[in-house]
């Protein structure tokens, strides 16, 4: 779970006080509640659309850090989702395109790139140091296997799922909520194939999907607004439905889930 860090500063200069004032003149948004964001850390696992997105949220809210992780390159099919990506980076790596564009937008954030896949063998190492992750990742194993990671380790993961013209998004919160297997368990997923089931992806629907997740990522760093962790909040573009789906409880008989009683 989210852990609070040693205060390193307690106040803002004045081109940070500048730079944050329209999201500091919230209600609730408080001073000590910015410095933490200055203060966090958030591990990105995948650059898909939804990611990319998260992230450039992320590091315009003021996030202190930033760790990428991708190793794809950027193709030309990319560009009608990706909001951060140009035809100049087709051939370049994501997590270095990405990364250029972070700079561009802020020089609050420090951006470390991990130029590798996500996988067991180096998902302890990635979640060690962060607060929380964020996964964009484009296989729906490696989805599952994030929620695994991370449930281990005891670290809150904001999944996001596209499938056709609807996606959904929901913060697992270790020793609150159910494990990512239990949900998919829950909404009658428990046979994905590794790519899931929508094939396509329309920009401005993954677009939603990771500035909610950037969303959810602030409201637990700041501990800001209702964090229960046991509810998912799906949307359909098509039929401009909200379904905000509770009681996702998970199995006794889950691995994860089942230690918590």
């Amino acid at each position: 779970m989210f852990k609070r860090r040693r205060k390193t500063n307690r106040s803002l200069t004045d081109e940070q006080q500048e730079r944050y004032s329209q999201q500091m003149a919230l209600p609730g948004m408080t001073l000590e509640r910015q410095l933490r964001l200055s203060q966090s850390t958030v591990v990105v696992l995948g650059l898909n659309s939804c990611g990319a997105t998260c992230a450039l949220h992320l590091a315009q809210s003021g996030v202190g850090k930033l760790v990428l992780v991708d190793a794809d390159q950027v193709k030309l099919a990319d560009l009608a989702s990706h909001p951060l990506l140009t035809l100049a980076d087709i051939g370049r790596l994501k997590v270095d395109a990405i990364a250029s564009r972070l700079a561009e937008v802020t020089d609050e954030v420090h951006v470390e790139v991990r130029k590798q896949h996500f996988d067991a063998h180096n998902a302890e190492s990635l979640l060690h140091e962060a607060d929380l992750a964020v996964e964009g990742l484009t296989n729906w194993q490696d989805k599952l296997l994030a929620s695994d990671n991370c449930m281990r380790v005891l670290k809150p993961l904001i999944h996001a799922g596209i499938i056709e013209f609807s996606f959904h998004v929901f913060s697992m919160m270790p020793g609150k909520s159910a494990c990512l297997r239990c949900v998919f368990n829950s909404l009658g997923l428990d046979d994905l194939p590794a790519a899931g089931p929508g094939r396509g992806e329309l920009g401005a629907i993954a677009g939603l999907a990771g500035a909610f997740q950037a969303a959810e990522a602030i409201k637990i760093i700041t501990r800001l607004g209702t964090i229960s962790g046991n509810h998912l909040l799906r949307f359909d573009v098509l039929r401009s439905e909200f379904d905000d789906m509770t009681r996702l409880i998970g199995r006794s008989d889950c691995p994860d889930c089942g230690r918590w009683g």
